[in-house]
């Protein structure tokens, strides 16, 4: 290695440099590790396997940053990197598991008004993901960065890499297949 610094003066650098990425790394974790773990909760409605990729995310992140690339906006990045891991995810274990209800009854949570209307938040949640969940593919997925995760149209195409303007018509189409599924229940 031809280098004129002083050893000590490349360490001090080097210390320098992993302090900024830390701290660049420390306001993206603080910013988004809520969204992204509820974005893995809504995908595959299991807490612990959202906290493990939420944090093979953050994990992948850190690589991304100490390699020095260049970050343009990280919110698309990290959903991107949570959903391809999601992905892996399903890949590697193809039988989905389902909680088992059984050990209790629904009357069995319930000890006060506060419990029973949290309880009935919760069913209502899980009746719209459901809901969700009857859209197509990709349709389903934008619908649900956009009025789940609030991205614009601009976060929605970088995170699946497709056009602005596919996104705003996938996006139309989902809320008219969403709007007809809803139609067919209430009858």
């Amino acid at each position: 290695m031809c280098n004129n610094m002083p050893t000590d003066a490349l360490y001090s650098m080097k210390n320098v440099d992993t302090q900024q990425y830390t701290d660049q790394f420390m306001e993206y974790y603080e910013k988004y590790s809520d969204d992204i773990f509820r974005f893995c909760m809504v995908k595959t409605r299991n807490r612990d396997r959202s906290l493990d990729i939420t944090q093979e995310t953050f994990l992948k992140f850190w690589e991304y940053i100490i390699k020095g690339k260049d970050i343009e906006n990280e919110r698309p990045l990290l959903y991107k990197i949570a959903n391809n891991m999601i992905i892996d995810f399903y890949r590697k274990k193809k039988a989905i598991q389902v909680e088992d209800f059984s050990e209790g009854s629904y009357n069995d949570y319930l000890h006060d008004d506060e419990q029973e209307e949290r309880m009935s938040n919760k069913i209502d949640g899980q009746k719209a993901v459901a809901l969700l969940d009857q859209l197509p593919g990709v349709l389903g997925e934008i619908v649900n960065l956009r009025f789940i995760h609030d991205f614009s149209i601009s976060e929605i195409a970088r995170t699946l890499d497709i056009e602005p303007a596919t996104v705003s018509v996938y996006l139309h189409r989902g809320l008219k297949k969403l709007r007809e599924i809803l139609e067919s229940y209430e009858q």
